[in-house]
């Protein structure tokens, strides 16, 4: 099994340029350009009659335009309802789920329907609602969207709020359409209340943050109250923050230094925006950042802001490029949220759960 696993990563290095090329683009993961996403208000409504089409590539059907009076946002915030400021809850947190586009990938841990399986067991625990951080199919396909929807359909019972992530486009790397997402989810940037915590989810799926959303971010921040955001592609400037100590039980494989001959030719974090966000978020009272896109767990406090990257909901767990202090283990999170706080508590697949300092008000 090791030797297959080493074929396998090297054949993936091998064929790196090749992927590149294919994208589109330049440097493998180079993100999209494509039109600046709706963030004012939700994208206009879809119909059958008047399915959109973008890059000449997707379109989407009327089956999945109509899932979106189902499994949407505003759907999903319809399930939620209110809470009065002050209200203690607990929240979920799950990060990436695609199970990998190619034979290759699927070599690597923690194997097959983990995602299913983690958000029944976080479902069971009763949170008010659920963050998914990002890359819930593996490529925007009409059939990835199909199965997805289909599983929302029988087994979601918990309000799921979700920001988009690269694999969820049209194509993962490169020039890329969202064509699907706004038809099933959409809107993209959004924000809602509860309990007297704003949460705001903001695309970072083409690894930019545009000046048009830092615009939107500022306003979407300028109300007093803490604040929560959740984004799939972690900023930049997280590179050279000190990580917490994670004192907890995990398999081996988890825990081992991440030494890996991969280079750094994934690009794992979003530059474009990375400092205008970075004042923002530490100018507004923001007590967490979610993120996703990196399959691993990785948490830090910086300027009084708590990060956390949870990207191991379910998609495979790749050896880390060198300087990567992170853990590689497939979670989830359960977050209670109390006038003291945030108290972020860590479910992993396999091994024990443990529970980071808490966030301070």
């Amino acid at each position: 099994m090791t030797t297959m696993r080493t074929g396998a990563l090297a054949l993936a290095l091998l064929l790196a340029p090749a992927f590149a090329a294919a994208s589109g683009g330049g440097a493998l993961f180079d993100g999209s350009r494509g039109p600046l996403p709706r963030f004012e208000l939700p994208a206009p409504p879809l119909t059958p009659e008047a399915a959109p089409e973008t890059f000449g590539r997707t379109v989407a059907t009327p089956d999945l335009i109509a899932a979106k009076a189902r499994v949407g946002i505003d759907a999903e915030l319809a399930r939620l309802g209110s809470a009065p400021a002050g209200t203690s809850f607990t929240f979920g947190v799950i990060g990436d789920a695609e199970p990998g586009r190619f034979p290759w990938e699927r070599i690597f841990e923690p194997g097959k329907d983990v995602f299913a399986k983690e958000m029944a067991a976080l479902q069971a625990r009763d949170p008010r609602f659920i963050l998914q951080l990002g890359d819930f199919v593996s490529e925007g396909t009409v059939p990835n969207y199909r199965a997805h929807v289909a599983w929302m359909d029988a087994d979601s019972t918990v309000p799921l709020l979700r920001c988009i992530g690269n694999h969820d486009r049209s194509r993962p790397n490169g020039d890329a359409d969202k064509v699907l997402y706004d038809a099933v989810f959409g809107p993209r940037d959004y924000f809602f209340d509860y309990g007297g915590w704003r949460f705001i989810a903001l695309d970072s799926s083409d690894r930019v943050v545009t000046p048009a959303q830092i615009a939107w971010l500022s306003g979407a921040l300028n109300v007093p109250g803490p604040k929560v955001i959740y984004t799939h592609v972690p900023p930049a400037y997280l590179r050279h923050a000190k990580p917490l100590p994670i004192v907890a039980s995990l398999p081996a494989s988890a825990i081992e230094a991440e030494r890996s001959p991969v280079q750094d030719f994934f690009e794992n974090w979003f530059k474009e925006g990375s400092s205008d966000f970075e004042r923002l978020v530490e100018t507004s009272d923001v007590k967490a950042v979610f993120m996703g896109h990196i399959h691993a767990f990785w948490a830090a406090d910086l300027h009084g802001v708590r990060y956390v990257i949870s990207g191991g909901g379910g998609s495979p767990l790749y050896p880390l490029p060198p300087g990567y202090d992170m853990r590689r283990f497939a979670h989830y999170m359960t977050v209670a949220a109390t006038p003291s706080g945030l108290t972020e508590t860590v479910h992993p697949y396999r091994g024990t759960d443990f529970v980071l300092p808490p966030v301070r008000p």
